[in-house]
């Protein structure tokens, strides 16, 4: 593969921005990828951030799973707790409430598991 810029000269990787070959000339290597010269290092710096912060972000997603169905959960005993207690039965608001917080808590954690047991993550 030639260069874009230089039809002469070979190219010596590909820009990570635009996929243009470029030589010696016209790259510059920023240690995570190469970039077109005084026109794409900021554009691949981005990638590379945005990148390396979907990283951090899916590696602690196993420990932050469990976070909503313990709250819905939560939330869903107090208030079928309190619907019982305060005599006002089965029919009560509150009681309703609570069963509906206790089923979506328990629709969470399946889907929750389902997605990050389907993407080779263990919990």
């Amino acid at each position: 593969m030639n260069c874009f810029n230089h039809i002469d000269k070979s190219a010596v990787g590909t820009c990570k921005a635009c996929s243009k070959g470029l030589c010696i000339d016209c790259v510059t290597d920023l240690g995570h990828g190469l970039a077109c010269k005084n026109s794409h290092e900021e554009i691949v710096e981005t990638h590379n951030t945005i990148i390396n912060s979907n990283a951090k972000v899916y590696s602690n997603a196993n420990k932050n799973m469990m976070i909503a169905p313990i709250f819905y959960l939560f939330m869903g005993l107090v208030f079928a707790g309190f619907g019982l207690v305060s005599r006002q039965g089965f029919t009560s608001l509150t009681f309703i409430l609570g069963i509906g917080f206790i089923a979506f808590g328990l629709i969470c954690f399946v889907r929750n598991r389902a997605t990050f047991n389907s993407s080779g993550t263990e919990t």
